[in-house]
């Protein structure tokens, strides 16, 4: 599971606003900064989704969150 400032790191280091995520995740931009807030959780598909996003930019970039 990844921390809200994990969600907001990784949303930075791909380059994308609160909105383009929230496209690529079919969720509200309202949620995703829920997310980055603690507010709420992702579900287990969207939870899944972001480890592999994170996972390929990791590896691509040799970039590592923590």
């Amino acid at each position: 599971m990844l921390t809200p400032d994990e969600i907001r790191a990784l949303r930075e280091y791909t380059e994308m606003t609160q909105v383009q995520m929230a496209q690529l995740f079919r969720v509200r931009p309202a949620d995703v900064n829920a997310w980055e807030n603690g507010a709420l959780e992702p579900d287990a598909g969207q939870t899944a989704q972001l480890e592999r996003l994170q996972k390929s930019k990791a590896k691509k970039m040799r970039f590592k969150f923590n």
